[in-house]
């Protein structure tokens, strides 16, 4: 954040709470005018710190009712294992993210489905045939207590 001002983190803080603002909104939030503000946007985009704007679906509205967190051992952690792993998991669209962890498991998976009997069948026809997978322990989420993205700026 050394490149970063004051102003640049009223804006950041600002996009951070609803990303679908316009740049006026997010300069009269950020205390500029239009044409700095947007400048500052346009200068945080190339520097990589603004990587793009999302929208946060409500899951169970589109009918994905479970969310299931699978922790994954792999058989070894040899590069060549590891590549393949990421690379097939990119290929199943029920992980909505996975993160390599150091401890007892390797990666945790959180996964959207439909429900439990969906779960069971990407279990069985694609998670237990990952490249490298020795072991998976997974757990459905009763409740998401807490869920953002936004960093603490």
């Amino acid at each position: 954040m050394r490149d970063l001002d004051n102003a640049d983190l009223r804006i950041l803080r600002a996009m951070q709470q609803d990303g679908s603002r316009s740049v006026t909104q997010i300069a009269d939030e950020a205390g500029l005018s239009q044409s700095p503000c947007s400048r500052r946007i346009q200068r945080l985009q190339e520097m990589g710190v603004i990587r793009g704007k999302s929208v946060d679906l409500d899951r169970r509205k589109l009918g994905f009712n479970v969310v299931v967190v699978a922790r994954v051992k792999l058989e070894k952690h040899d590069q060549e294992t590891l590549v393949a792993f990421k690379a097939a998991i990119h290929a199943i669209a029920e992980i909505q993210y996975a993160v390599l962890l150091m401890g007892a498991y390797d990666f945790d998976l959180h996964i959207v489905v439909r429900d439990i009997d969906q779960y069971q069948v990407l279990l069985h026809q694609q998670l237990v045939s990952l490249p490298g997978v020795k072991e998976i322990e997974s757990s459905v989420v009763l409740e998401m207590a807490k869920k953002t993205n936004a960093l603490p700026i």
